[in-house]
């Protein structure tokens, strides 16, 4: 350790600077780092995004906010004007395409060879009866208003706001909800009268509120709490003050680092913070306990002679560095290892999150072994609670090998009983169901749900490879595959151009209802498309009639329910265009965005195989042991597979929350194996078999019971969130970390006890 004590012991207040210097960086970099509130941050940025945007680009965006007024009767005069209101007020915000309303909507009626397109509700709206009568049924009898804009019982009405081609602005729906609220404030409904927001924007903007509401909860909550638990367990006020300073650095420096990887604040990042928190502890309450602990030693004879009489501060700090810097090291590195392996995913806020966390792993070793041994002689005295709390793990020692046999039948019985409740676990993203059912958002979304057809859609891209869609055959043919579509309960609302087109051809026939179907000659198309004078089909069909959009509303979140008909979709249009002569892609927000749930399934395979094979690869070459780097693979692959069982039992599904826990179990889980299975290597040389796992126990256990307690309460302060996500993440970490502890201090040394001869 002599270089050790040269080139860092001797410089404190140099390191101290570099400390500083570096902290300073940091904190810059947190001041800049930007919030994304948008869920187009998890979409990967592949073809299908691409054609996305070409999409948008071509028809406007597709997350449209829905905003529902509901009364006795939407046409009702008094109602009408609070729509119209709205809607002019809507239609002024900066980004807003337009708004498709009841008092702006197009509707289309003729009589003998010719048809008019005008407003339904002209420029005033009327009070008399028999109009709002005649309006009704009009609206009544146009599929693209009745079911649509308003609701079956005419009770509600949406107002559709739709945004312009925006790009890769990810902080425009933040920019767009704050406008719509301040009108919503600014102009309150009538008596009697309720409104109801929802939509893709609506959810983004909420998940980021919830996720600055807990950020401002959970960092100071948790960092609070860390520190009281260091207090009771540690007795220490100046130990307590001493990992208070590493646990702020290192929170500036994971912030710092989710910047350096070009990552963003969101609500899939956002739990990097207390994540932190947690984490930076480990190797803090090693090295103190290590300290407390020769600190008590005499100090050999032979060590001060070999360490030319250094002063008994520094050599308890650096016979606590030569004891501790190598398993703090592994387990820092084998936390890393865990979160880095999240990087083969395809989504951009996982791969993020895991090169930001597997970062800060790295900053919290640095400062742990510069700042906080500079402080280890200033911390000094040892705690008698301290000593007094080793009795604890004294009787599980001491008792040590006769629960053996017990230990061992009980994890395997829980194995068994994880591995046939992990079959049950289900791969499903409910975006409503990510908030609390009591919050305005899930309430508004589940009206708008019930009451007008959902707001998410399906959008269906189809382009001809030679003509356009003015040739009746495949316009019947666009009407056939929204027929198919309407008779499906998966979807509410369908619109194609096909409707408009058949709306005017019973307008030219004196509003024959027989005459509503596709026209049967291309010349009565043109005609027809001359004739229209509206703005609404360009939302449905470009200009040359090359490129037209089929658009199904769905009011289902459920991705694995969409999914699956997604796939049913793909093949029907496959039959329906089998010439090929019509390129079809489904596409829209909703389609990409329930597609990140297969990509969730695949890398959390490959993020979980590639971190065991990386985690138990380094052990075995640590450890430069097979046998004992074979032992540490069953308490670590045990909370895992507890993991799993615990979400088939409790039916929670994994999604962009719970798919990160895995690979970032395997990481966090190793860390007291490291420090046992290290301390067992060295007392083996001594000692037999079982006499090395009780010496183990012994002078590791206390910080292994440390560490992971206070883990698991940190982790227990994320179940306040409103926000489900959060809940499920903190509530699974703090349950594996609970096995973890367990399988560390009972099941290692049961598989000991075992395969003695072997280990």
């Amino acid at each position: 350790m002599h270089w050790f004590k040269k080139l860092v012991v001797d410089h404190p207040f140099l390191w101290t600077l570099l400390v500083l210097a570096l902290s300073g960086f940091a904190l810059w970099s947190c001041l800049h780092l930007p919030v994304v509130t948008s869920t187009d941050a998890i979409i990967p940025r592949d073809q299908q995004w691409r054609f996305y945007e070409e999409f948008r680009q071509q028809f406007g965006a597709d997350d449209a906010v829905a905003v529902a007024i509901k009364g006795q009767d939407v046409f009702d005069p008094t109602l009408l004007h609070y729509v119209r209101k709205l809607t002019q007020k809507f239609e002024e915000l900066k980004g807003v395409d337009d708004c498709l309303a009841l008092t702006n909507v197009e509707d289309i009626f003729g009589g003998e060879e010719d048809f008019t397109v005008e407003p339904l509700i002209g420029d005033e709206i009327p009070h008399d009866p028999q109009t709002l009568r005649t309006l009704k049924k009009r609206a009544q009898r146009n599929p693209l208003i009745y079911g649509n804009l308003v609701s079956r019982d005419f009770k509600s009405t949406l107002i559709l706001i739709r945004t312009a081609y925006r790009g890769e602005d990810m902080d425009f729906e933040a920019r767009l909800m704050k406008g719509i609220n301040r009108i919503l404030k600014e102009n309150p409904p009538p008596a009697g009268i309720e409104v109801h927001v929802s939509g893709w924007p609506v959810m983004d903007v909420n998940m980021a509120r919830y996720m600055n509401k807990d950020l401002l909860f959970f960092i100071p909550t948790t960092f609070i709490f860390l520190c009281l638990l260091v207090l009771f367990f540690l007795r220490s006020l100046r130990a307590t003050m001493g990992l208070a300073l590493i646990l702020l650095l290192s929170l500036l420096g994971s912030m710092a680092g989710l910047k350096w990887v070009g990552g963003a604040l969101s609500p899939m990042t956002s739990i990097l913070a207390p994540l932190t928190l947690a984490l930076a502890l480990s190797d803090g309450i090693h090295l103190i306990t290590t300290y407390f602990r020769l600190k008590t030693q005499p100090r050999p004879l032979k060590e001060a002679l070999k360490s030319r009489a250094w002063p008994r501060p520094i050599y308890d700090v650096v016979q606590t560095v030569r004891e501790s810097w190598r398993p703090c090291f592994l387990t820092s590195l084998t936390t890393a290892i865990g979160f880095a392996s999240l990087l083969v995913s395809d989504v951009p806020s996982i791969r993020q999150f895991g090169a930001a966390a597997a970062l800060a792993m790295f900053i919290e070793y640095f400062l742990s072994f510069t700042l906080l041994i500079f402080l280890l002689p200033w911390i000094g005295r040892v705690s008698s609670h301290l000593r007094s709390s080793s009795k604890l793990v004294a009787l599980l020692s001491n008792s040590y090998p006769r629960w053996c046999g017990l230990a061992l039948v009980l994890f395997f019985a829980f194995t068994i009983g994880s591995l046939y409740e992990a079959t049950k676990i289900k791969v499903d993203s409910d975006v409503v169901e990510y908030f609390h059912h009591s919050t305005p958002v899930y309430k508004d979304a589940i009206f708008i749900d019930k009451n007008l057809g959902g707001i998410q859609t399906i959008e269906i891209s189809l382009k001809t490879r030679k003509g356009d869609f003015l040739d009746p055959g495949l316009l019947k043919k666009i009407d056939t595959l929204a027929q198919h579509l309407r008779k499906d309960p998966l979807f509410s609302e369908v619109v194609s151009p096909a409707d408009f087109f058949k709306l005017m051809n019973r307008a030219f026939h004196n509003e024959d209802q027989h005459f509503y179907r596709v026209p049967e000659t291309r010349e009565l198309l043109a005609q027809y498309l001359l004739l229209y004078g509206g703005t609404e089909l360009e939302h449905f069909m470009d200009d040359s009639q090359q490129w037209i959009r089929v658009s199904a509303r769905t009011p289902v979140h459920s991705s694995q329910l969409l999914n699956k008909k997604m796939a049913e979709l793909q093949k029907y249009l496959a039959t329906l265009f089998p010439k090929g002569d019509v390129e079809f892609h489904l596409t829209g927000k909703t389609y990409l965005t329930n597609r990140v749930v297969e990509e969730i399934v695949r890398s959390q395979t490959e993020s979980l195989a590639l971190a065991a094979v990386l985690v138990f690869g380094l052990m075995f070459v640590v450890l430069r042991s097979i046998k004992i780097g074979l032992l540490s693979i069953p308490p670590n692959i045990f909370p895992i597979v507890a993991n799993f069982g615990l979400m088939g039992l409790m039916h929670i599904p994994l999604n962009t929350a719970t798919a990160t826990i895995s690979a970032v179990a395997i990481g966090i889980a190793v860390d007291d194996t490291i420090h046992l299975l290290v301390k067992y290597q060295e007392a083996r040389k001594r000692l037999d078999p079982l006499e090395a796992a009780r010496e183990a126990l012994n002078k590791k256990g206390l910080a292994a019971m440390t560490t992971s307690l206070i883990l698991i309460i940190s982790f227990c302060i994320l179940l306040a969130s409103k926000f489900i996500p959060t809940v499920q993440f903190g509530f699974l970490c703090a349950f594996v970390m609970l096995w973890a502890l367990l399988a560390d201090l009972l099941l290692t040394p049961a598989l000991i006890r075992i395969g003695r001869r072997l280990f």
